[in-house]
């Protein structure tokens, strides 16, 4: 979508620019505070306000252009919507609350790309000044968190409070000027998250320490021998970084091992329960609200009883409180087909990333990658990507990929420009 007026387009900079403030404060930095409090729908309604000015832009603009991708996800969404019903994968409550919130994120991040918002130098001051009140904030919680139980009071678990510091350094770099200063204090904000001793997170921190200072501007995009060695280097730091977790998950699995926490145990039930559903529902899966979901526990879903899982600690009906503690098993509901196109949808953002590094644009795709690699390794043992953070860093995404945009129809339109001056200097001359 596009012809619409600068005070128009000022207007959606202006309340983006607000709500991006709200949503980092009330729906990350303090989410879990109020939650504890009793209020728990801040990111429903930052939801609501983003899809309100997405609303606006659709009413102003006199053409109506929306991306392809957004449209083929909404499709694919709305197959999915009916199908769960068809198959009654769930109740109708189940069904219609695990729609809303499987696709939160992705609205979340085409609505910001199609709104095309701009922060300006001042805008982008007051960001960087929040943030640095922010980063006070973590990090005196991460320093005490050893010696004290403040967590259970500010972040609720370690792992909100690494998500917290990913997101501050994500919108930092993106507001900062990418000079080797800000890459450094990028990387001092993303370290506070190291103090939830989570090994996920040591994993992206080191992945996204070698990529800030390696991915600069001598830096060229190929396949080659070197970058072959980089991308092997970076894979096997972050593999190292996130031993733990990796041997858990895909090694050991903690069957039978007393050791094992419960939500440990869950998880990795529903890894191994999902290959075999997936088998047995080829190729569109379980349906919405079946299973390893928020909407999965509320209505419990008839799935777990079929497949004897109801018994086990941390799923069964009565006390369900791990069932959406990771994503990657999730995606049983919408089968095989789905993880294609889930995979397909990172696959084909990180291809484009690639495409505007090589084009010059190298701060907002080195933010699109890092962002890629933050949901690859979260989605691992977190549904982040469907909760407040997950949410936040979607439109963060949005916003790189739209000023990507933006800027490389600026560079055409500028070159056919200067194209069209030497043209006329060409026969002017002869």
């Amino acid at each position: 979508m596009q012809d619409i007026t600068d005070a128009q387009q000022d207007f959606i900079n202006r309340h983006f620019f607000n709500l991006t403030l709200f949503a980092l404060i009330f729906g990350v930095m303090f989410y879990d505070v109020i939650g504890y409090l009793g209020f728990g729908y801040v990111d429903e309604i930052c939801a609501v306000l983003l899809f309100s000015l997405f609303g606006y832009k659709v009413s102003r603009s006199k053409t109506w252009e929306f991306d392809r991708l957004f449209l083929i996800t909404l499709g694919i969404f709305l197959f999915y919507l009916i199908y769960s019903f068809a198959i009654e994968s769930n109740s109708a409550a189940g069904i219609l609350t695990d729609f809303v919130i499987q696709i939160k994120p992705y609205i979340s991040f085409f609505c910001v790309y199609a709104m095309k918002p701009a922060f300006g130098d001042n805008r982008k001051k007051v960001i960087r000044q929040v943030i640095a009140l922010c980063y006070i904030y973590v990090f005196v919680i991460g320093v005490l968190s050893p010696v004290s139980n403040i967590i259970d009071y500010t972040f609720v678990h370690p792992s909100r409070l690494a998500t917290a510091s990913s997101v501050l350094a994500l919108l930092y770099l993106y507001c900062s000027n990418y000079t080797k200063t800000d890459k450094i204090v990028f990387v001092v904000i993303l370290a506070i998250g190291l103090f939830s001793g989570r090994s996920k997170h040591f994993g992206f921190f080191t992945c996204c320490s070698l990529m800030i200072f390696y991915l600069n501007q001598s830096f060229r995009m190929k396949l080659n021998t070197r970058n072959i060695l980089l991308i092997a280097i970076v894979i096997a730091l972050t593999i190292v970084a996130a031993w733990e977790k990796i041997h858990f998950y895909f090694i050991t699995g903690g069957f039978g091992d007393e050791r094992t926490a419960n939500d440990l145990f869950a998880r990795m039930a529903l890894y191994y329960y999902s290959t075999i559903i997936l088998m047995d529902y080829i190729p569109f899966g379980t349906g919405f609200g079946s299973y390893a979901t928020y909407a999965s526990a509320v209505y419990y879903s008839p799935i777990y009883a079929k497949y004897g899982m109801e018994n086990m600690s941390g799923i069964e009906e009565h006390a369900p409180i791990f069932l959406a503690d990771t994503y990657y098993p999730a995606l049983t509901q919408f089968g095989f087909v789905g993880i294609m196109l889930f995979f397909g949808f990172w696959i084909r953002l990180t291809a484009k990333a690639v495409r505007y590094f090589k084009a010059g644009f190298r701060k907002e795709a080195v933010i699109a990658l890092m962002i890629v690699v933050f949901f690859i390794i979260e989605c691992t043992s977190d549904a982040t990507i469907t909760h407040n953070r997950g949410m936040f860093i979607m439109m963060i995404l949005g916003l790189v990929f739209s000023d990507m945009n933006k800027y490389s129809a600026l560079s055409v339109r500028e070159k056919e420009k200067e194209k069209e001056i030497n043209d006329e200097q060409t026969v002017a001359a002869g």
